[in-house]
């Protein structure tokens, strides 16, 4: 008899101190990921998992059908695409009766929800707590010099001061330290040369941001400094702040469709 029940998954994760409260038993689940799949990982993994297509034809089925998903998005329609239903609409002020889309106050913005399928086989999959990662860098806020603002906006090309705990940036040659930009929408990666980085303590830092497209990243801190200014861990500890950071609009000009 066939077995219908979906096949059950798990995420594995290590508990870090949460910084961001002032209790001492409050913990953050940070998960550790196995691999950054592309569409190409997924048509490659598909066709090899006897599927009657090749990942050539997947991935050229793929674009068609992104292709048009976003041509109906981008006419008003709800889509559901992938794991989640999208939509679109208008965010900022509108005032007076008559008021009109004004692109210096008004952008276009995308929601995106988990289907109903989704949310449901979420619920079916294990959690597992690895241990507790102690001594983990962590970022607690960052201001964005240039215009003031406080774990949100930041100005590429300005400067970014931040606070936190075990922040200095250490390591033996060779090894990937220092502060790294995440873009949101497709996991690129973009280094901050140590040569911009003016500030290096272990609760303060400061930094050049780099020349960033229009969108919204992750921060995320890598070291090997240790308890003491002399010592370092064996391994880099990287760890990332938890709050989204907005270069620009956000969605960048070639994301977001032109509005007359």
């Amino acid at each position: 008899m066939a077995n219908n029940e979906p096949k059950k998954r798990s995420i594995i994760g290590n508990l870090t101190p949460n910084k961001m409260t002032e209790r001492e038993d409050d913990f953050t689940f940070n998960t550790i990921y196995v691999a950054n799949r592309t569409i190409k990982d997924l048509c490659r993994l598909a066709a090899a998992n006897k599927s009657k297509f090749s990942a050539t034809e997947l991935e050229s089925a793929y674009n068609d059908l992104y292709a048009q998903a976003k041509e109906e998005l981008y006419s008003a329609s709800t889509v559901e695409f992938g794991f989640s239903n999208n939509s679109l609409s208008a965010d900022g002020p509108f005032i007076g009766p008559e008021a009109k889309f004004n692109p210096e106050v008004n952008h276009v913005v995308l929601h995106s929800s988990p289907r109903a399928e989704i949310r449901d086989e979420m619920k079916t999959i294990d959690v597992i707590v690895n241990k507790v990662e102690e001594g983990m860098p962590t970022i607690i806020k960052v201001t964005d010099v240039v215009t003031g603002a406080i774990n949100g906006k930041i100005t590429a090309g300005g400067n970014l001061n931040g606070e936190g705990k075990r922040v200095r940036i250490a390591g033996e040659e060779g090894k990937p330290v220092g502060f790294f930009f995440i873009a949101e929408k497709d996991d690129t990666e973009t280094a901050v040369p140590m040569t911009s980085v003016s500030r290096n303590e272990p609760t303060h830092f400061s930094f050049t941001i780099p020349a960033l497209a229009d969108g919204k990243y992750y921060l995320e801190i890598a070291t090997q400094a240790g308890s003491n200014s002399k010592t370092l861990v064996k391994e880099v500890r990287r760890s990332r702040f938890p709050y989204v950071l907005t270069v620009g609009a956000g969605g960048g000009e070639d994301d977001r469709p032109v509005i007359e």
